[in-house]
């Protein structure tokens, strides 16, 4: 190591090899690529940043929301049916992350007589968003006052007894994503939102999961009603025909990119969930499926993407009525 005394002995021409050596070894230290310590999920959105997103809402608002509703773009016009609607765009809510969709909003006011804070757009996983930012509509809802929630989304079909346009009432799912370590709870807990350790076995509510039953029979839609297990996939891309044998082996019915980041936030923060899920894509015919001559490997019989069928507006006029009836039931004790 180099010291005063050293360099008193050196000449003028050592010490200038000496500080530019020196400086080499500075810069070549900033070249080298540095460690990088990624964030635990739930140390981007604490409980005190969390709490003044759901202040701005109720003070925006004007209204302490009891249900919350997640539904997918597929049932955006239903937040038309919102009494005296409140909407606050997700860029003015404080240190609230920007959707991918226009117009991503708050949307505060009430249903058939019930106070509600509802939102259409979701944050994916497949679109960057980390599981935090997934599930932060729920934390934002439950801080808001929320005490029972219903969220519904999309899905493809691995049941192949299930067409489209089917409204799935999910009572168990799958948490593929969680399996290969993705959640949004990793990192340290605050009690706040609740306990580091609780069961997912009763995530669903079955009491709302027997009423949507009963008052589907009574709406008359009972035939293309059912209960099943959903999946959580990744996405974007459809799964393979061997990834839907897989699930259909494991029991599952339905599959989608999100719903489950949010059912799990929501059974922490001691929620009421209600879910379903719309199939928007049937599950591969295997009558349809034929054998390559050449590689003896599976061949879909397909539509491009861009020709596959809608969903019928009766089949999402029927969801909408759906929400309304259970939210004047719950809301009205009946």
């Amino acid at each position: 190591m180099c010291n005063r005394d050293c360099c008193q002995a050196r000449s003028p021409i050592a010490k200038r090899m000496a500080a530019r050596r020196l400086l080499q070894m500075e810069e070549e230290e900033r070249k080298k690529p540095k460690m990088v310590i990624p964030t635990p999920q739930s140390l981007f959105y604490p409980f005190d940043v969390v709490e003044a997103m759901a202040k701005y809402i109720t003070d925006v608002g004007r209204i302490r929301p009891k249900y919350g509703l997640i539904c997918g773009n597929f049932l955006g016009e239903m937040i038309s049916l919102v009494e005296q609607p409140v909407i606050i765009p997700y860029e003015d809510i404080p240190n609230f992350p920007d959707g991918i969709e226009p117009d991503c909003s708050f949307v505060v006011g009430a249903f058939m007589g019930a106070p509600i804070v509802a939102t259409v757009n979701r944050f994916h996983f497949c679109e960057g968003y980390n599981l935090a930012t997934c599930s932060l509509p729920v934390r934002v809802m439950q801080l808001c006052g929320v005490k029972t929630i219903m969220l519904a989304a999309e899905a493809g079909a691995v049941s192949q007894k299930f067409g489209l346009g089917d409204i799935v009432l999910v009572h168990d799912h799958l948490n593929m994503v969680g399996m290969m370590h993705q959640t949004s709870l990793e990192g340290p807990n605050d009690p706040r939102f609740g306990s580091r350790r609780f069961s997912m076995v009763n995530a669903y509510d079955n009491d709302m999961l027997e009423m949507a039953l009963e008052i589907g029979k009574r709406m008359g839609i009972q035939q293309f009603l059912h209960k099943g297990v959903f999946a959580c996939l990744g996405g974007p891309v459809h799964e393979t025909l061997a990834e839907e044998r897989m699930l259909r082996a494991m029991e599952v019915d339905a599959v989608g990119m999100g719903l489950v980041p949010e059912v799990i936030a929501a059974h922490h923060g001691g929620l009421k969930v209600l879910a379903f899920v719309v199939i928007s894509q049937v599950a591969n015919d295997i009558e349809n499926v034929e054998k390559d001559k050449d590689t003896d490997t599976d061949v879909r019989n397909e539509k491009p993407e861009e020709e596959s069928p809608e969903i019928s507006p009766l089949r999402i006029q029927a969801c909408s009525d759906l929400i309304g009836h259970m939210l004047y039931y719950m809301h009205h004790e009946l």
